[in-house]
């Protein structure tokens, strides 16, 4: 019979009584399960060892569960779709899938999670979405997300929709009205200020009107309204094009959409060329809420963190900056990452951004012909008055002066001929 261990611990030791039919004895902690051990088998062992073995793997590298979520947007919105393993190994990978095709590599993997964003979806984006994860050889499905779409762009001005781009040649917006129902007035407007609207694109009973539009409509906007869906195209975006895009019919509003933009610089733009150390900069034009700003460097489509900070409305400045040695100023390697709520709403990469010089000329040249032409009309006005002065007074001059120059020559006449008389 197998003996019972009572714990006896007086002052001076701590033993375990083996009581038994036959005999009791004190042991030490160590003696009794040396004994307890000896009395296994080697296989008796063997299988402790393989149970051990299981449970800290089971531990370390927990099951993968798949979640499945869904949602449903308006046409036009942006989506941001993210997928989270408990430990993601640095030969195994995260990737998003439609209806068993690969998206487009534009996933970031950051901290054991991968993230996409949907620009500007429409019905061609309704669907199934898979986050599966490569590990081994082996391919699991994390999650399944069905999207799906709308058939109207409604929300009014109560919900308004928020999208953030890049100020960039490469980015562009889409404004997407969608309705089943037919309006007599539609147009779309921009205010980059509060109270500060002005037309971009506007039709009177299926005729568009002529506007003189300070943002340049994109190949892929609305030449005609066909009861159906309205589109503003905006490409490229820079930086002043931040603010208010609202659709309004003849009744009411019918779509409201805030653009942040972002702004990703170099200094000294030819710092790299000449081996010096430069300061990134990522830059936003505003912040509703709270915003995290993210300078990561990229190893493949792994973002590995460098810095990051929360901006909020209190911030003097929404900038995030990053000094670069010479030796690390591989700019392909840079990326400007912003999260609301540990949700991913958009990288900036510093080889999209535009031209410095060329970004400062075109945003003034909106900023004046949007925010300024009053001011404009008004200097016009101010200028054809004064004009028109200083030419009065300039007739009058010469008036004067011929007036004085002809009383002259009838004197010297006079003159000449009383001469001639003598």
């Amino acid at each position: 019979m197998t003996g019972r261990f009572l714990n006896i611990a007086p002052p001076s030791k701590s033993c375990w009584l083996v009581l038994s039919l036959i005999s009791s004895e004190c042991l030490t902690l160590s003696e009794a399960l040396q004994r307890r051990i000896m009395r296994l088998t080697p296989i008796q062992i063997f299988i402790l060892m393989c149970g051990f073995c299981s449970r800290f793997h089971a531990i370390a590298y927990p099951p993968v569960q798949t979640v499945q979520t869904q949602n449903e947007v308006a046409p036009g919105s942006d989506v941001s779709l993210r997928c989270d393993v408990p430990l993601l190994n640095e030969s195994s990978t995260l990737l998003w899938e439609k209806d068993g095709e690969q998206i487009s590599n534009n996933t970031l993997i950051y901290n054991n999670s991968a993230f996409i964003i949907l620009h500007t979806v429409d019905e061609h984006s309704e669907g199934k979405y898979y986050c599966k994860l490569m590990e081994d050889g082996k391919t699991e499905t994390v999650r399944i997300h069905t999207l799906n779409v709308t058939s109207h762009s409604y929300n009014g001005e109560k919900k308004n929709r928020l999208i953030y781009r890049q100020s960039s040649s490469n980015s562009d917006v889409l404004l997407i009205f969608k309705s089943s129902k037919n309006y007599k007035s539609l147009k779309w407007t921009w205010e980059p200020k509060p109270n500060s609207r002005i037309d971009l694109i506007a039709f009177e009973n299926e005729i568009q009107v002529q506007l003189k539009e300070p943002i340049k409509p994109g190949i892929r906007s609305s030449t005609k309204y066909n009861s159906q869906a309205l589109i503003f195209h905006i490409s490229p975006v820079y930086f002043n094009y931040r603010g208010t895009y609202r659709c309004i019919t003849e009744i009411s509003v019918y779509t409201t959409i805030i653009l942040h933009t972002i702004r990703v610089s170099v200094e000294p733009p030819d710092g790299v060329l000449r081996n010096q150390s430069v300061v990134l900069t990522c830059e936003l034009s505003e912040v509703t809420g709270s915003v995290m700003l993210v300078w990561l460097r990229m190893e493949g489509n792994r973002g590995v963190l460098v810095k990051q900070q929360i901006m909020t409305k209190k911030n003097n400045k929404l900038q995030l900056t990053v000094n670069l040695s010479s030796y690390e100023s591989d700019l392909m390697n840079w990326q400007c990452a912003v999260f609301t709520e540990n949700t991913l709403r958009a990288l900036a990469p510093i080889t999209n951004s535009l031209n410095l010089s060329d970004l400062s000329i075109e945003t003034s040249t909106v900023t004046n012909q949007a925010i300024n032409k009053h001011a404009k009309a008004t200097a016009s006005c101010v200028l054809a008055l004064c004009t028109g002065f200083l030419l009065g007074a300039l007739l009058c001059y010469c008036y004067k002066k011929r007036m004085s120059s002809t009383k002259i020559l009838s004197v010297i006449h006079l003159f000449k001929m009383v001469s001639f008389v003598f």
